[in-house]
């Protein structure tokens, strides 16, 4: 087990929120508890109801639930199931990314940057229809053969990596 902590640089601490110690990542030097989570997450949810223009009493039975009930997800007295979350991207037509990432970055990425990258990437590749997706996962997995799988493969492979990009690029 602690081979498994050391390798994921995770750190015990005593989050108030959780009656025994937990083990969780840092981001950016330090960690989010239990209740900063719950309540980033909770003005995610606001955010994106109120960029939809949609009113609680609207969003409400579309989950099949009272407005009031859904008020304590917005209000942080209640946590949200998966189940709900999954349910609740449904009906706003929302990613998990814009739910959750304001909360927890560090899932997509080790530093702001990493993560920032990411999540633009991943929201371009959203807008890609099949046949592009296919073709930029055949990209990527050539550069992936020809760099290697880790980071520091492909920074020390960055000469034969620029030509394996440059290479592609041009036969198009």
């Amino acid at each position: 087990m602690k081979q498994w902590i050391n390798e994921l640089g995770l750190q015990q601490v005593d989050d108030p929120g959780i009656d025994k110690p937990v083990y969780r990542k840092p981001f950016d030097g330090r960690i989010a508890l239990s209740a900063e989570l719950e309540k980033q997450i909770s003005i995610s949810l606001r955010e994106a109801r109120d960029k939809r223009k949609l009113p609680r009493s609207k969003l409400a039975p579309l989950l099949g639930i009272s407005e009031q009930v859904y008020g304590r997800y917005e209000n942080k007295v209640s946590r949200l199931t998966v189940g709900r979350l999954i349910h609740l991207c449904e009906v706003l037509d929302a990613t998990p990314e814009e739910i959750i990432a304001p909360a927890a970055p560090h899932l997509w990425g080790e530093t702001e940057t990493k993560a920032v990258l990411l999540l633009a990437t991943i929201e371009k590749l959203r807008t890609f229809d099949e046949e592009i997706l296919r073709d930029v996962f055949s990209l990527l997995s050539r550069i992936e053969e020809t760099c290697g799988d880790s980071g520091n493969g492909a920074a020390n492979a960055a000469p034969s990596c620029a030509t394996a990009v440059d290479g592609e690029t041009g036969s198009r």
